[in-house]
């Protein structure tokens, strides 16, 4: 694939599931290094205009896998990639394909997985970060059941940072219930509006909680798989995942607004 590059403006955005920060400069995990001639190293121009990296950020998917080759030159780098892989395919791709394909993670499920990694790696919820992360990557590789544990996973992790950020004891059974109804208690859920019109709300949400830990005790692989393991569709776990990362934000939020109070 030839290229014709496009400077980036300072604003606009260059980020790629293959960038990795070097020493003092970008990497590209993806390159083929062969002797001097070809090298790992980029900057914003190649990370703009490759396609990979435009797959990413246009169309929100992960799993493209391009060979490329960067060329070091004395006025500026510059690149070919070979091929495009789809690792959910299993084959080559395109962007424009990519653009229409209908195995990509939906819109506003991508904005609030983005959201609640976000509130993880700003707060330092670190394992919370994991789960979801693991969650959003096996939801992408087509690995359902486990996609629907690791979801709820994270919502326990955020659950248990919590606790141990305020110095509060876990509760005695380790079931999500019973952390839910801990951290409502220490976050003082129950008092986010004097009139009492967010109490039924936090009723509804233990509910909610609670269908999710049989959702995860049935459908997802928390305790094994038989010989005939449950079908679990991609909706289900979009659930799961929508539904955790929108609690966890919930949660974080409010554990931020306890904190400031506290000061």
């Amino acid at each position: 694939m030839s290229n014709q590059l496009q400077e980036p403006k300072e604003n606009e955005n260059i980020d790629c599931h293959l960038q990795q920060v070097g020493m003092g400069t970008l990497i590209c995990r993806a390159a083929r290094q062969t002797g001097d001639k070809t090298t790992n190293e980029v900057n914003p121009t190649i990370c703009f205009n490759c396609p990979a990296g435009k797959i990413f950020r246009e169309v929100g998917c992960d799993a493209v896998l391009p060979k490329i080759r960067i060329y070091p030159r004395m006025i500026g780098a510059s690149f070919n990639v070979e091929t495009l892989f789809c690792k959910i395919r299993k084959r080559e791709t395109t962007l424009d394909f990519c653009r229409t394909c209908g195995l990509v993670t939906a819109e506003t499920t991508r904005q609030t997985v983005s959201i609640a990694r976000g509130l993880f790696k700003a707060q330092g919820f670190y394992s919370a970060y994991k789960d979801i992360e693991k969650a959003r990557e096996l939801i992408r590789d087509g690995n359902f059941e486990n996609a629907v544990t690791r979801s709820i996973a994270c919502l326990e992790s955020t659950m248990r940072i919590c606790h141990e950020k305020l110095g509060k004891t876990l509760p005695n059974k380790k079931q999500i219930t019973d952390l839910w109804k801990s951290t409502r208690t220490i976050l003082h859920f129950d008092e986010l509006d004097p009139s009492g019109a967010t109490l039924p709300l936090m009723n509804a949400l233990s509910g909610v909680v609670s269908h999710l830990g049989g959702l995860r005790n049935t459908l997802g692989d928390v305790h094994g798989k038989g010989i005939f393991p449950p079908d679990v569709s991609e909706n289900i776990a979009e659930l799961a995942i929508n539904t955790a990362s929108t609690l966890s934000t919930a949660i974080i939020r409010r554990f931020n607004q306890i904190k400031e109070e506290a000061k």
